[in-house]
């Protein structure tokens, strides 16, 4: 066989191969394009759900706060929550917002991003609720117990508040990406949600991988 004919025999192999590629990369990034739409659109449909949750658990929180309003405790408890439900209301909603905004087709870069940014907003709002933890051990509080309380209820009751008060700004701090390595808290950041985006963001990953190790 000429020479010429094994350089073409080779050129043509390799505009095959070329193509071939090309299709693959092509089908694979539809493939997990969807895959990753799929997380996202399960992500944004419990983000719609805790939005009605929420506004329906402050609505029933605020009705029982302008009913007990002779009970200060009562009040300064659940106005407290109530505060805590608000801000994870409204971040629900800026993610409902931000996720309208991610277009894998357009940029699978950028639409990572956004995610991580998702991503990180949710756990922080996970975080967050966890501090409101003590104030459910003090709503039950009226004036005519703490005027008749014992100091044994009340050696027992600060025990109690303090465990959760510590126990909740422990949790703040540990809940965080940078202990994922830790197995309960990767189990716990995964159980506020993060885990849907998380697969998300591995579909993607496999594409930018793909398109890595072509030669």
């Amino acid at each position: 066989m000429e020479e010429l004919d094994i350089k073409q025999l080779w050129s043509s192999y390799d505009a095959k191969l070329e193509r071939s590629l090309a299709l693959n990369l092509r089908v694979m990034k539809e493939l997990q394009t969807q895959k990753a739409e799929h997380k996202l659109r399960a992500f944004r449909k419990n983000q719609v759900i805790g939005v009605i949750l929420g506004v329906v658990w402050i609505a029933f929180l605020v009705f029982l706060v302008v009913n007990t309003l002779d009970n200060i405790y009562f009040v300064i408890s659940v106005g407290f929550i109530i505060l805590f439900n608000v801000f994870a209301t409204f971040a629900y909603i800026r993610h409902i917002v931000m996720l309208a905004e991610v277009n894998i087709e357009d940029s699978i870069t950028e639409s990572q991003r956004k995610i991580t940014e998702i991503q990180s907003s949710f756990t922080n709002v996970g975080r967050i609720l966890v501090l409101q933890t003590p104030f459910y051990c003090t709503f039950w509080y009226n004036q005519e117990l703490v005027a008749n309380a014992g100091i044994g209820f009340w050696l027992i009751q600060l025990v109690i508040v303090s465990f959760f008060t510590f126990g909740s700004i422990f949790l703040f701090k540990k809940l965080t990406y940078k202990n994922i390595h830790v197995k309960w808290v990767k189990a716990a950041l995964e159980s506020f949600g993060g885990k849907t985006l998380t697969k998300a963001m591995e579909f993607l990953n496999e594409i930018e991988e793909y398109k890595t190790e072509r030669p």
